[in-house]
């Protein structure tokens, strides 16, 4: 039987060792950094190491490139272009103001000519990017497409409300000389006024070729208007147009992009 005396040794010692359990929990507590979003830590909330919850969207942090489908050209005239690459958006939650591309149209010898641009992108969005009229004296047999530069940020926007109705190919004549021409009918189908629409015309015959890529820019669309919008080339585009694509575009990235009452 433990007596009273080693029963209050006993007593003394446990409570002396959770007391310094207790500062040894404590000072180690200390030395830890607190939870950060570059610990390289599931924690805090998040829903992978360092990222999601507080810290910077997983889809951000590891963005998926663009995926490019195809790049085509088309002769447009003597010694010109058109070139067209459809890419696509895999983010889903990501977009871009700033996707900075190049064409390189090459013959069996090497480059020929080349055009860059910029244009943008919404979340999941699938897009023709073109380049009407890259000069050349001559003739390309295939076109690369290279994106240079996708500048990421999550931004979701929603799309503006516009509707293809129709779409047309023709040759018009003017001054005694023919061009070919492409017209669409737009339908503002929302309640916001736009400042200016982009409309992309890229024409594809039986095989799926490229016959000529082009666009144009409409100014002050009001909510609920239908525009026609034209597209002219400067000659007669070899080929048979078998299929017109009509894309119209608002860029929501510029702060102007929507009139606002005043």
């Amino acid at each position: 039987m433990i007596s009273w005396r080693v029963r209050r040794q006993l007593t003394v010692i446990a409570i002396l060792v959770a007391f310094a359990g207790g500062i040894l929990f404590w000072l180690t507590a200390r030395s830890l950094p607190a939870a950060s979003c570059t610990d390289t830590r599931r924690n805090n909330g998040e829903t992978d190491v360092d990222c999601g919850g507080p810290c910077t969207p997983c889809e951000l942090k590891n963005p998926k490139p663009l995926s490019v489908f195809w790049a085509r050209f088309g002769r447009a005239g003597e010694g010109s272009y058109d070139v067209a690459a459809l890419v696509e958006n895999p983010n889903q939650t990501l977009s871009s103001d700033l996707v900075r591309y190049e064409f390189v149209l090459l013959d069996q010898y090497g480059i020929i000519g080349h055009k860059e641009g910029t244009a943008y992108i919404y979340p999941g969005e699938r897009l023709t990017i073109i380049e009407p009229n890259i000069r050349t004296s001559r003739e390309p047999v295939s076109v690369e497409f290279v994106v240079e530069r996708t500048a990421w940020k999550s931004a979701a926007f929603e799309r503006p409300p516009l509707t293809v109705e129709r779409r047309g190919h023709m040759i018009s004549e003017e001054g005694g000389k023919k061009h070919s021409r492409a017209e669409a009918q737009i339908f503002n189908d929302g309640p916001l006024r736009y400042r200016r629409m982009e409309v992309t015309f890229v024409m594809f015959d039986d095989a799926g070729n490229l016959v000529g890529a082009n666009r144009v820019l409409a100014e002050d669309i009001s909510p609920n208007e239908r525009r026609m919008v034209a597209s002219i080339w400067p000659d007669v585009l070899p080929g048979s147009v078998a299929r017109i694509d009509v894309t119209p575009r608002v860029n929501l990235f510029e702060a102007d992009a929507i009139v606002r009452p005043q």
